[in-house]
């Protein structure tokens, strides 16, 4: 196993940090809800566009179903995502308003978990990486 990050919880929700890198600007976005029923990851756009991460003509925009109902969302490349020693480089994530009715930064998703091959270990309120082969 890898080093571990602990999850926080608040008001029910499990809860990490992350950075995310975007041409060069990085930015650490705390409150990002750890949800394996999210598909993709999410980002505010209130948080992200101090890094540039803003919508352009060219981006896919599409609606995203979810537990706070139908919301417009863009997605875009960016170059680096990681909560603690889980990363990806070239990650596309989706950027919308997230108006939820309670403070995240944004969601953790499936696509990352899976992708980083996460351990979340709900006893210890922690996550971490596999190192090695474990199938």
């Amino acid at each position: 196993l890898g080093q571990s990050m602990e999850i926080l919880v608040q008001n029910g929700l499990p809860l990490v940090t992350a950075l995310i890198i975007y041409k060069d600007r990085q930015l650490t976005l705390d409150a990002m809800l750890l949800d394996t029923g999210s598909a993709s990851t999410l980002l505010s756009t209130d948080r992200v566009e101090e890094i540039g991460l803003v919508p352009t003509p060219d981006d896919p925009i599409h609606e995203i179903r979810g537990v706070g109902g139908i919301e417009v969302v863009f997605s875009k490349t960016i170059d680096y995502l990681s909560v603690g020693e889980l990363a990806v480089e070239d990650f596309e994530v989706e950027i919308g308003a997230m108006e939820y009715g309670f403070e995240i930064n944004g969601i953790i998703g499936l696509d990352f978990l899976t992708r980083t091959k996460a351990l979340i270990n709900l006893d210890w309120l922690e996550i971490t990486g596999f190192i090695g082969k474990y199938r």
